[in-house]
């Protein structure tokens, strides 16, 4: 049973995607595409081989824009200039009879090597994730994200540390 991400297109079923919560539901089956064709952000899928237009899960990246040094963690900011080029891992969710089996982190690790492609490519210092509560923070902190000092559900890394 083999799986893949890919770039989302015409063919992936929107509209039955449940991950559990509404506005991930909604972003995903209402803005998604318009953000794709606009140049927004760019929606990765993750779908089972034999079920190609079935979505188990999904991610966003976008570019974040130019963040400010002082916002950034103690330990972060050392020769850095007054503001610092980020993106943003905008978005990820898994479907709720999908969840609990590590597409989690299979999505996550994807999204990572896709901003460390982009970064070598146009720059980009670090990548920022907005958790949507304590319990995604934890997630991420577990694969070296750090919060922000005055925002703990705003977490970053630097690009340079992702494997």
């Amino acid at each position: 049973m083999g799986f893949s991400i890919l770039s989302l297109d015409q063919s992936h079923d929107l509209k039955s995607f449940n991950c559990g919560n509404i506005a991930l539901n909604t972003w995903l089956q209402n803005t998604s595409r318009q953000h794709q064709k606009k140049n927004l952000s760019r929606t990765f899928v993750l779908i089972q081989d034999s079920s190609p237009t079935t979505i188990i899960g999904y991610y966003s990246l976008a570019i974040r824009g130019l963040t400010l040094t002082e916002a950034l963690p103690q330990n972060m900011k050392k020769t850095l200039p007054l503001n610092v080029p980020a993106m943003t891992l905008a978005r990820l969710a898994v479907s709720l009879q999908e969840q609990k089996k590590g597409h989690g982190e299979r999505l996550l690790l994807d999204a990572m090597e896709q901003v460390k492609t982009a970064s070598s490519l146009i720059g980009g210092s670090f990548l920022f994730v907005d958790a949507k509560d304590t319990n995604l923070a934890k997630f991420y902190t577990h694969y070296e994200f750090v919060a922000l000092p005055d925002d703990p559900l705003t977490l970053c890394m630097l690009i340079a540390n992702i494997p």
